[in-house]
């Protein structure tokens, strides 16, 4: 990555940062950020500081919520036996949770169920519908689905079975013939905010229900001891943290904060969380949801849903150790399946394709989407996973930069048996026959587009000197980060660097010591290990951190980008290229390099014998070794500077 993809952002007239300055008590740089977010009047200001309930949308402007409480509260107090159907992943979880205990409240009979991804699937499913049906189901309210399920709410409502909608995914042309569809951007209705979670959408039902369709003018008068629930929920379904979300969430990590379930407090005490560590979304996001998404990925997300729900400490420890362990084995099917999708995406079928459908057998289909994403990361494309299960393909896909995956993937819906998703993110189903068409239509179709990679925004350069733990502390005013509330990036021009250590079982990470006693870390970035082998006019892009180790903070930057200057080093492109390389190297050592050595200079966009050349430096450096053909990295190998090598010299000097 180099400043070349960097975009330093418009920096906002002295004026504004004044005035927001003088009349928010914040500092002149915490004010720049805050104008740079399109927050330029106090006011303005002020309200996405400090998010209150004048901020929240009134939920009876939901399409069919006044049908919905009436039937819900019929229900409840008529001692009808309802059942929240809700999904595996986290938002689903959560969304059950908070449908369930809002009607435990009215003293409601109610079941939850959580679909099985693997025997039910995602939605409605018109098997389970008539099983459940038949255990005396007198009500079915979906939770972050539905929209999709016509077939079996068709079936339920023609058996005297109402069905309620909520769900927040895209719409399909014809809506289920349902009593009643909750979605924040149905057609008929005026809810002015479209980006709920389904967490998001249950909780406004929680809402109008318990407090009987009145506005709300106290935040007392709202249910928030769910709104950890809803927290937990948009985090991990990546939906905007703006408008009503931003409070949602911030009052939901605020009581996770306070006042915990014992289920998360197990969960994060075997995710590693320190005392004095705060839960902020970077938790949620790689420590809790992961964790809970993978009892859904792996088996049956009930056990997720039952920690949540739990108020016996003991009994959350217990599950929170299987939920643990399940992780661990999470894991390891991640990277077996990886392995694999890698050899045949970079095989000789793959190489040209703007958008990869990549389709392997008996692939674990829980874990489809974290292989997706790896690619992703690897080879830079919106890539797709498929796997073979009972003679059907089933998968997810991601995207790469700005690129719509769905609507693209949309272009071919005639193919699937199945199809859902955002932008971003996408699931599919599709037949042996049809998945040939499939290819090759998105082959046909692709073969022409730019696929770029997101620039990285800079919000403002900061010297070492400017950096500290009360700057952080300022900085904490801006959570919740996440899609649309970015966290703030920093760039730094070649800071003094007092020294570079490695870190990991196979030195991916780095770790610099700067003045001030600021570290910077980079984690997963093997090809940045050479470049700091010797920190000369290194400039890097980071965001800022604590590190809690043995009761203290510390400040701590995390790299998003590191460059080297061309100016203070001549050698700094050739270096680049040996960085790719070396990375090329630590994410491939299960590729045989003298079978493939033709392919893998094509992928690397280098000649065969610079190719040779640079793992001939790499063994003479230590840093690899050869065996049978398969290049591996030497863990704990020292560091040393290329120009140690006399390959490496001599190849500079036929340059």
């Amino acid at each position: 990555m180099n400043q070349n993809n960097w975009n330093i952002l418009p920096q906002p007239s002295e004026k504004v940062v004044r005035q927001l300055s003088a009349q928010l008590n914040i500092s002149q740089f915490m004010s720049t950020i805050v104008a740079q977010r399109g927050y330029t009047d106090p006011e303005a200001a002020f309200k996405y500081l400090q998010p209150s309930v004048e901020q929240l949308h009134d939920p009876m402007l939901l399409h069919d919520m006044d049908r919905t409480i009436e039937r819900l509260q019929d229900a409840a107090f008529g001692g009808e036996k309802i059942v929240v159907y809700g999904d595996y992943d986290m938002d689903g979880v959560t969304s059950t949770a908070i449908m369930v205990e809002a009607l435990e409240v009215l003293g409601a009979d109610v079941t939850p169920y959580i679909p099985n991804r693997f025997s039910d699937g995602y939605g409605p499913n018109i098997d389970t519908y008539k099983k459940l049906i038949a255990d005396g189901a007198q009500l079915i309210v979906t939770v972050d689905n539905g929209v999709s399920g016509q077939e079996a709410v068709e079936y339920a409502m023609s058996q005297g079975i109402d069905v309620i909608i909520t769900d927040h995914h895209e719409m399909p042309a014809t809506l289920p013939n349902a009593y009643a569809v909750i979605h924040p951007r149905h057609p008929k209705g005026q809810y002015p905010f479209g980006d709920l979670s389904g967490a998001g959408v249950a909780f406004k039902v929680a809402q109008a229900l318990l407090n009987e369709g009145q506005p709300v003018e106290d935040q007392t008068e709202l249910p928030t001891e769910l709104l950890d629930l809803v927290a937990l929920g948009e985090i991990s379904d990546m939906v905007s943290l703006t408008d009503e979300n931003r409070v949602l969430v911030s009052w939901g990590l605020k009581q996770i904060n306070v006042s915990p379930r014992p289920g998360l407090t197990a969960v994060l005490k075997n995710a590693g969380k320190k005392d004095n560590e705060p839960v902020i979304s970077e938790t949620v996001s790689f420590k809790i949801a992961p964790r809970l998404n993978a009892v859904g990925r792996l088996g049956d997300a009930s056990l997720s849903l039952q920690i949540l729900l739990s108020q016996d400490p003991e009994e959350s420890t217990a599950i929170a150790s299987e939920v643990e362990a399940i992780n661990a084995q999470r894991q390891e099917i991640v990277e077996e399946v990886f392995g694999s999708a890698k050899q045949m995406a970079l095989s000789d079928e793959y190489k040209n394709d703007q958008v990869l459908v990549i389709a392997g057998q008996d692939w674990h289909q829980g874990i489809l989407g974290i292989v997706a994403s790896r690619l992703v990361e690897l080879l830079q494309k919106p890539t797709i996973v498929l796997s073979l299960t009972d003679g059907v393909y089933k998968g997810s896909g991601r995207t790469f930069g700005d690129f719509d995956l769905y609507q693209f993937m949309n272009t071919f819906h005639d193919l699937y048996d199945t199809f859902g998703g955002h932008a971003s993110a996408l699931g599919l189903a599709i037949s042996p026959e049809q998945l040939d068409v499939l290819k090759e239509q998105v082959r046909l179709n692709s073969a022409k587009l730019q696929i770029h990679a997101k620039p990285i925004s800079i919000n403002t350069t900061l010297s070492v000197n400017e950096i500290s733990t009360e700057t952080y502390e300022e900085l904490r005013l801006l959570e919740p980060f996440g899609t649309g509330n970015q966290q703030p990036v920093f760039g730094l021009q070649q800071p003094k660097i007092n020294k570079v250590t490695t870190m990991g079982n196979l030195k991916q990470h780095i770790k610099l010591a700067l003045e001030n006693n600021v570290e910077a870390v980079g984690f997963n970035h093997p090809d940045w290990v050479p470049m700091v082998a010797n920190p000369v006019g290194i400039s890097f892009a980071a965001t800022l951190g604590i590190n809690y180790f043995r009761g203290r903070k510390t400040i701590q930057l995390l790299l998003t980008a590191i460059n080297t200057s061309e100016a203070t080093d001549e050698n700094a492109a050739h270096k680049k290229f040996f960085a790719q390389v070396y990375k090329f190297i630590y994410a491939h050592q299960d590729l045989n390099f003298a079978q493939n050595l033709d392919k893998i200079a094509k992928q690397l966009n280098i000649n065969k014998n610079d190719l040779n050349i640079m793992i001939q430096v790499f063994i003479e450096l230590g840093f690899v070794h050869v065996t049978n053909g398969f290049v591996t990295i030497i863990s704990g190998a020292a560091q040393k500077p290329l120009t140690t090598s006399i390959t490496y010299q001599k190849y500079l000097a036929n340059r």
